[in-house]
């Protein structure tokens, strides 16, 4: 590589650098404009239709927000209150892991025979340590109340400005534009805003549909608390691949810490999220949400990674449609394409694995 390589090379990883930093710096800000940005999106074909008759777009745009933000916040007071139920008591906690800890440790010493003393060291450090973390981590969930309000709050006063100032936004696009690109720049926008309005619209009629199915199947098996616990598991499938195996995970264990016996109900709850995930997989997500995203999962998990080092959850949350938006900007840039093609699920169809061949209809 010759010395015009390198200094190209340098100067890209000291962009790169400092944008990453300008986002961690900046994440209190702009966490809620980019989730405003994707609620404008989901909400632009309600209003559009509203203004096609002939209502005022600030007041089509109140009346959309005042009906979500009625809506969602019913939900929310209601969660709430079922949560607000919930007792951890952490003595008992602590209590009841010490009793199956303690049959572990029979386990390890009696077959494996390994030294008692070290076992009931090493067990005795990891109830502390985990009690501890559980503890400090519903601290943490108190200490960051005010910054969530704020985020929240404000989340309808950007989608209100991003909604009523679209038009002068793609205008303010256009004209930075080149001539020569404006075709190109249209064509970007509004597939933008195609696939990511169907994206997040199933996205959000699926995660509706696994809170049915979550609190009515933990209701049926005789958890406590199902609706609270089914409502959360469908929540965390907003994040892809690691929201369903948390979702699962989080009544899978509250049953093993309160539970005096909680193996038969801890393989039913097991039985019962591959069951909700199969029907998820298979029937719910192909045919409402579709693949309007066509990315494939390697590019989803390293993209999880590091949006949940540079923004935590929320990153997590809003990483697939901005990497969706990438792919779609790339795809339009001659070199960008190879990119666009890289993230892209394009390029293994005959690896796939398929339960069921397609009969050829040309074949008599």
């Amino acid at each position: 590589m010759n010395s015009t390589g390198l200094t190209r090379t340098a100067l890209f990883m000291v962009i790169i650098s400092l944008f990453v930093t300008f986002i961690i710096l900046t994440k209190n800000i702009l966490i809620p404009i980019v989730i405003a940005m994707y609620f404008a999106y989901l909400l632009y074909p309600v209003v559009w239709k509203i203004e096609r008759w002939g209502v005022n777009r600030a007041i089509s745009i109140l009346m959309v927000l005042l009906v979500v933000i009625t809506f969602i916040g019913g939900i929310a007071l209601l969660f709430s209150l079922k949560a607000s139920n919930i007792e951890i008591d952490f003595n008992d906690v602590k209590e009841q892991f010490d009793k199956k800890s303690l049959n572990v440790q029979n386990v390890l010493t009696d077959k494996l025979e390994i030294d008692v003393s070290t076992v009931e060291q090493y067990f005795d450090r990891a109830v502390e340590n985990f009690i501890d973390t559980w503890q400090a981590g519903i601290g943490n969930v108190f200490t960051t109340t005010t910054t969530t309000i704020f985020q929240i709050g404000i989340l309808p006063v950007f989608t209100f400005f991003l909604l009523f100032y679209r038009t002068k936004t793609a205008h303010f696009i256009l004209r930075i534009t080149p001539k020569d690109k404006k075709f190109v720049t249209l064509t970007i926008l509004r597939e933008i805003s195609k696939v990511i309005t169907k994206y997040l619209g199933g996205l959000f009629l699926v995660v509706a549909i696994l809170a049915v199915l979550n609190s009515a199947g933990l209701l049926i098996i005789g958890i406590k608390h199902a609706l609270v616990l089914g409502v959360l598991a469908a929540l965390l499938n907003l994040i892809p691949y690691i929201g369903t195996f948390l979702g699962g995970f989080i009544p899978f264990m509250y049953v093993f810490f309160t539970y005096p016996h909680p193996l038969p109900t801890m393989l039913k709850v097991v039985v019962l999220f591959i069951i909700i995930q199969f029907i998820e997989n298979n029937l719910l997500t192909p045919n409402i949400v579709g693949n309007s995203i066509k990315i494939n999962p390697l590019a989803i998990i390293v993209s999880l990674l590091f949006a949940n080092i540079i923004w935590g959850i929320a990153g997590m949350l809003v990483v697939i449609p901005v990497l969706a938006t990438l792919k779609i900007i790339m795809r339009q840039i001659d070199s960008l394409k190879p990119y666009a093609y890289l993230i892209s699920d394009r390029g293994t169809e005959q690896y796939r694995l398929k339960i069921f061949k397609r009969k050829n209809k040309n074949k008599k």
